[in-house]
Order: C-alpha cells, then sequence, then structure tokens
C-alpha cells in the first residue's frame, strides 16, 4: 500500500478527527505509526525512516530529539485509528467502498474490484490494468524532476543521467582537490587520498539513492543491491554477482578486468597487513621472530621452487586471474554504479587487449622467475629473502621507537 497518502477528506467525518492522528511531516493520517521516546509525537514509519536516513538528520527525530529512541504507538492510538473508516484510493476510478483503517490495506491492495498502483515516473495513481498504456502512451505519464545531491538542483529525468554522471566526476575533482590540499605530498597521503576518494564516491551514491534511483542502464543493480542490504550469504552474494556480470555481456570484459584489479589490490592489501603485522611480533620477540623469517624465507623459496616444478604457467595464470577475479567479486562496499561513469566502461575493445596486456605481462613475468631459478643457487635465493626480511626490520625499528617516545 501506498503509506502516507490518506488525507483528511478520504477520512469519514474527517473533519472531526483530532489533528493528533496526522503526521506532521506528510501530513497525512499516521499510517503504521510509531513514536519518539523522548517527545512521543508520532509519525508515519516510513516518514520517519526516510527523515533518518538523511544525513542532515543527525540521527534526531523532526522536534530535534537527540539522541532518537524510536517506540511503538501506544494502543489506545491504534484502536482509536481502527475506529476511523476511510474511502478506498480508487474511487476515481469507481469504487464506492468505505473500509475500517485495520482492513483498508488488504481492499486496496488485493480485494479491490479497480486495483491501481502508483507510477514511479510520475507519481500518478494508475489502473494496474492500463498501466502499459499509461507508460507508453505520449503525453499521459510526464516523469518528475529528479534532485541531483551532487549539485542541489532538480533536472529533468530525460537528461537527469547524462547530468548526474559530469555533476559526480566534478563534485569528486572538487573533494579531491580539497583533499591533496589538506594532506601532505608523499605515498601515504596517496593511499589516503585514494581511500577518501572511495569513501566519497560511495557517500555521494548513498545520498543519491536516498532521493532517487542512480541513473543505470545495468541490468540487475536493484538485485545485488537488495542481495547486500539483507546481508545475504557469501555464496548467494557471489552468485548474484556473477548473474550481474553474465547479465550484462557486453560490458563484461570490463567487469572481468575491474573485479581482477579490486582482487589483486585486497589481496596485496591484506598480504601487506598481514606482513606488517609479523614485522611488530618479531620486534616484540626477536628471538622468535628470526626463527620465524628464517623458515618463512625457506618456505617462500623452495615452495616457489616446487610450484614451477609441478604446475604450468597456463595453470597458474587461469588459477590467479579466477582467484582475483572472485574475490573482488565479493567486495561488498563498490556500488555497481561507480563502473558506468568509469571512462573505459565503453571501450569493450581496449578491455580486451588491456586484460590480454596483463596476461601477457603476468607470462613474461613467470619466465623471468623460471630463467632466476634456473641459473641462480636456491640457497643463495634463500639468504637474500631472509636479509630483504631482516633489513626491513632492522630498518623500521628505529623509527617506531622514535614515533612512541
Amino acid at each position: 500500500m501506498e503509506e502516507g497518502n490518506i488525507d483528511r477528506d478520504r477520512i469519514v467525518d474527517g473533519h472531526l478527527v483530532d489533528d493528533d492522528f496526522f503526521c506532521p511531516v506528510c501530513q497525512c493520517l499516521l499510517w503504521k505509526p510509531c513514536a519518539c521516546s523522548k517527545c512521543r509525537h508520532l509519525f508515519c514509519r516510513k516518514c520517519l525512516y526516510t527523515w533518518l536516513e538523511n544525513p542532515n538528520s543527525g540521527r534526531r527525530c523532526p522536534f530535534r530529539c537527540e539522541p532518537f529512541e524510536e517506540q511503538d504507538c501506544s494502543l489506545s492510538i491504534q484502536s482509536r485509528l481502527n475506529c476511523l473508516y476511510i474511502h478506498c484510493r480508487n474511487l476515481e476510478f469507481g469504487c464506492t467502498q468505505t473500509l475500517s483503517y485495520n482492513s483498508l490495506e488488504q481492499h486496496e491492495n488485493v480485494d479491490c474490484e479497480y486495483l491501481s498502483k502508483r507510477c514511479s515516473e510520475c507519481d500518478q495513481l494508475v489502473l494496474m490494468s492500463r498501466m502499459d498504456e499509461h507508460c507508453e502512451m505520449p503525453g499521459l505519464c510526464v516523469p518528475h524532476p529528479v534532485k541531483c545531491t551532487a549539485c542541489q538542483t532538480y533536472i529533468e529525468k530525460l537528461v537527469f543521467k547524462d547530468h548526474f554522471h559530469e555533476c559526480f566526476l566534478n563534485r569528486m575533482i572538487t573533494l579531491d582537490i580539497q583533499t591533496t590540499m589538506n594532506h601532505e605530498q608523499g605515498a601515504s597521503s596517496i593511499w589516503l587520498r585514494t581511500i577518501l576518494c572511495g569513501l566519497n564516491a560511495i557517500n555521494l551514491l548513498e545520498q543519491q539513492r536516498r532521493f532517487s534511483p542512480v541513473p543505470t542502464d545495468l541490468i540487475g543493480v536493484d538485485a545485488v543491491r537488495q542481495a547486500r542490504e539483507r546481508r545475504c550469504g557469501f555464496f548467494y552474494h557471489m552468485f548474484m554477482m556473477l548473474t550481474f556480470v553474465l547479465a550484462n555481456g557486453f560490458k563484461a570484459p570490463f567487469f572481468i578486468l575491474a573485479f581482477s584489479a579490486i582482487g589483486l589490490v585486497q589481496c596485496a592489501t591484506v598480504i601487506l597487513i598481514m606482513y606488517g603485522f609479523f614485522l611488530v611480533r618479531m620486534r616484540a620477540h626477536i628471538y622468535r621472530g628470526c626463527y620465524v623469517i628464517m623458515l618463512i624465507s625457506y618456505i617462500l623459496t623452495y615452495g616457489i621452487l616446487l610450484l614451477f616444478r609441478f604446475v604450468s604457467d597456463s595453470l597458474i595464470i587461469y588459477l590467479l586471474g579466477l582467484f582475483s577475479f572472485l574475490y573482488g567479486c565479493s567486495n561488498r562496499l563498490i556500488s555497481m554504479e561507480l563502473f558506468e561513469m568509469h571512462p573505459m566502461f565503453h571501450m569493450t575493445k581496449i578491455n580486451i587487449a588491456l586484460y590480454c596486456a596483463v596476461l601477457l605481462t603476468i607470462k613474461i613475468l613467470l619466465l623471468l622467475c623460471r630463467f632466476y631459478y634456473w641459473y641462480i643457487p636456491i640457497y643463495l635465493t634463500a639468504g637474500i629473502t631472509a636479509w630483504i626480511n631482516f633489513s626491513i626490520a632492522f630498518h623500521t625499528k628505529p623509527a617506531s621507537r622514535h614515533t612512541t617516545t
């Protein structure tokens, strides 16, 4: 049922209904009401949740009670609402029935002879039997302007997609410049700027999604987002992501390349974090750390040698590509709409060529590694690996002492 649409004119003897039974947000009769535990004001549940989702609300109720705590509507209020009789919303289509408050939803959604639905484009109430005619016939459906959260202006829906993409990119450039001015240059600053840029992009998309659907031509975006909102299991999420990639078949090369890159970055980040944790533990237990470094160096050296001896380059490349792609698909933070704004999104041939170039580069690196292990003694490789680990631990130790003093 359309929530928050019961105005006073639809209520039998509506002029006798107290103003306290009307939502202060939408000014309509309370529907599925809830209350603020501090000020006791009543709101439609949908109106209140929409209000709280606005980042400017500060998690306060519309009457500025802070912190907000939701409370169920009292039984006395609910019983008085149930005593009201309301005209069916399909009165203009021919339905003359008057229903009690608690039976209105069942009637309007299931039992009414004139079932209707509100058009998502123009917000008009339309008979479900004539919805196709309403959408297809010129002049019947006039879409409402859509608010762009990047520039806070209302844009016609027909041109909103191009406007939002351009406005979004300009906004991201502005935020990146501000971030650069607020942070010093350096390797750590570049990583910080990259992270902040990603967070800003996700935040802008979430703000836009609260007002209207983010414009996209991708198939299956809503299904992926709903699966994430329900916090579905890992395998179901992976199934939805693979379905999404296959549904957008012509853009599959871009998604394979993008998700593989994301997976490799995630994997490298995890390895660096684990290596940093290992260095910290090694400094805390120096002797134990030395043994562990020697053991890890031995495993890395001889493990890679055994890998090259029993596994072909083609299988290594295949497993690496599959792992990086699936690991990238497991990321639940990246919005699918972001991909459509990438400059290479529509360059299918370039994406295929770039992916092939990456595979060729990996093949060359594997050949160089095989060449290295073929000519360099294995004990020398183990010694070099251990020396590198000791050097990194030795050079990072004074810095950590300096920061703690």
